[in-house]
């Protein structure tokens, strides 16, 4: 069948998921995001997903897991990246209160900087807030 993916490995891919939960002050805790993590974790598994997890990642440490899961990719039919944090448009902040842009997170594994995910299917999930439609508050962003 044209213009669809193979799906053929025993193992589908890889899941990776990132959980900020304390953010030292900056924003409040998220506690129950560890009921989602599961479930996500538990669904992919399902789906015969790799899933690694990582927890309470500052801006550079989003950036450098998941450069360090590109460089360490299995052989696989798709790749999926969750990410659950707090956010504002356009951004998720690391647990240190600093933003990193989807499109950064979504660009590290383009096919130029990731050739061994070309031509293959690449899921983001991002549970974050956009914004909060204040408009007495302002959040800059110290990057």
């Amino acid at each position: 069948m044209q213009g669809c993916y193979k799906v053929t490995h025993e193992t589908r891919g890889l899941a990776v998921i990132i959980n900020n939960v304390d953010f030292r002050g900056k924003f409040d805790k998220r506690d129950s995001s560890g009921y989602d993590v599961s479930n996500m974790e538990g669904l992919f598994r399902e789906l015969h997903f790799e899933v690694k997890k990582h927890k309470d990642k500052d801006a550079q440490g989003i950036i450098k897991c998941l450069e360090d899961e590109r460089s360490n990719l299995p052989e696989s039919d798709i790749f999926v990246a969750v990410i659950m944090s707090h956010g504002s448009k356009n951004c998720v902040y690391g647990t240190d209160g600093k933003s990193v842009q989807i499109e950064e997170i979504i660009d590290i594994f383009n096919g130029t900087k990731c050739p061994k995910l070309k031509d293959t299917p690449k899921v983001f999930f991002i549970q974050a807030c956009q914004g909060d439609g204040r408009s007495n508050q302002s959040i800059t962003n110290d990057n």
